[in-house]
């Protein structure tokens, strides 16, 4: 057909099947959470956005990375990150599970956001009370949306690591 004959393109690269797998553990997480803990039943959001949040950066740190990290080649800014994952020390490995934990619970506020941002303006737009809810939170949507914000999240942070590499090298 149209490519070089003995070469196939990958569909579902490394990253989209990485990509994937964090989609199912943010909507595994939101799912035993959300509906399995008393935190979806607060009235109070905060519990749920910190439970969540502490629940899926756990679950990233002990599930995600060692198998993410170990089956596929996570390819950010074309280069390959495994290495530098596997090479962190003590105290960087520490920090880094902090801010990932940290990660998870601004995503996941976001996500919150976002519903909430939804439900109040279709309340405006059907004359509906504030309180009423027309989208709830469900497994499918929460995952994707957390999806969407992780990558935005992550390749700002990546911009902004690369900018400061820049920099710092050309003071020296």
């Amino acid at each position: 057909m149209g490519g070089k004959t003995g070469q196939k393109k990958k569909i579902f690269t490394d990253n989209v099947k990485a990509g994937l797998l964090r989609w199912w553990i943010a909507g595994m997480c939101y799912f035993f959470i959300g509906f399995g803990t008393q935190a979806g039943l607060f009235r109070d959001p905060i519990d749920l956005i910190f439970f969540l949040g502490v629940g899926i950066g756990l679950v990233t740190i002990v599930v995600y990375n060692p198998i993410a990290y170990g089956m596929f080649d996570i390819v950010k800014r074309g280069q390959i990150s495994n290495k530098a994952y596997y090479e962190r020390k003590g105290w960087q490995n520490a920090i880094y599970r902090l801010a990932e934990i940290f990660k998870s619970m601004i995503l996941v506020g976001l996500v919150y956001l976002t519903y909430q941002g939804f439900n109040l303006l279709l309340n405006q737009i059907c004359g509906l009370p504030a309180e009423t809810v027309l989208i709830p939170g469900e497994p499918f949507g929460f995952a994707t949306l957390y999806l969407i914000y992780y990558q935005m999240v992550s390749g700002l942070a990546d911009t902004v690591r690369e900018a400061r590499g820049k920099g710092g090298q050309q003071h020296e």
